[in-house]
This record gives C-alpha cells, structure tokens and sequence, in this order.
C-alpha cells in the first residue's frame, strides 16, 4: 500500500508518496494522485501523514535540508533510467550541470538525449534535483512542472540558508 500526503509549496501543491520506509514519488502536479495513478496504474494508495513532509516545509522556508538523508526507493525504471537518476541523487549541494554532465557522470557520454529523457521522468524531484540540469546554452531550459516552479527551485537552492549535503 502506498500513501500519500500533500502539501502547499507556494503557488503550487507538493503531494508526497511513500512505500514502506521509502520515498517513491513527489508530484507538482495540480492532481498529484492521479498523476501517480497514470504512472503506477495497479498500485493501490491511502491518505496517511507523511512526517517527512517536514523537510519539503523547511526547504521552501530556507532551512537546511539533508534531503540525502531520506530513504528512497524506485518503483519502476530501466537501469539506464536508475543510473541516471543514482547521478541526480549524488549532485553536489551547489552543483549545477548540463545534460552532456550528467550524461558522462551516468556512464552514458554519448546518449544526452536519452539522459535528458532519463531526468524528465524522475520520480523524485527535489530530493534527485533534477531542477538543476541546464542546458549547455544558457537559459534554465525544460521541467515537467513548469518554468517558474524551476525557477523558484533553484533560488531556494541558491540562496545562502538552503544546503543539500
């Protein structure tokens, strides 16, 4: 059984979804459940309090947030798709990189455009900041959720109060 919480994240709403012990998935989407239900049709979900929610809070407050520190896991993908988003996952705190980046960190330096694939489908985003993978010329380029949601992420990762470890 997978449950879920959500929360408010500025103009947007933050809906968490946890198996077990486990982190498996963060939607930005105005429907996060029925995001998640086109994602993983045969699982089956409950409203429960999420106590990790609290690190979501304390990011958008400008706090520092291991979010390292979660235990996540994958409930589906191929294992190019999890080497990709293992790469995401090991980004340093202030670390910004393009696509051919994270490509070559993913062992993949030849395949940016399956890895650009790769970091659009992250179930994970935040805690794999996929948010901080910019094109090679300028701009902060695509993000499922939206520029301005983009935006907004990496001010709050740049400001001077928000750390990942």
């Amino acid at each position: 059984m997978i449950i879920y919480d959500t929360m408010k994240f500025k103009n947007w709403q933050l809906t968490l979804f946890k198996d077990n012990d486990a982190i498996v998935f963060i939607s930005f989407a105005d429907d996060g459940v029925g995001e998640f239900s086109l994602q993983y049709p045969r699982m089956k979900l409950q409203y429960a309090k999420i106590p990790e929610l609290r690190y979501f809070e304390q990011y958008l407050s400008g706090e520092r947030v291991d979010f390292k520190s979660l235990n996540v896991a994958y409930l589906s993908g191929t294992p190019f798709q999890i080497s990709v988003w293992h790469a995401l996952h090991e980004m340093g705190k202030d670390e910004k990189l393009t696509y051919q980046q994270l490509a070559q960190r993913a062992g993949q330096p030849t395949a940016i455009r399956a890895v650009a694939s790769a970091v659009g489908k992250n179930p994970l985003t935040i805690i794999n900041p996929c948010h901080r993978i910019l094109p090679k010329n300028g701009g902060v380029g695509q993000y499922r959720y939206g520029q301005a949601l983009k935006k907004l992420l990496i001010s709050l990762d740049d400001s001077e109060t928000t750390q990942y470890f």
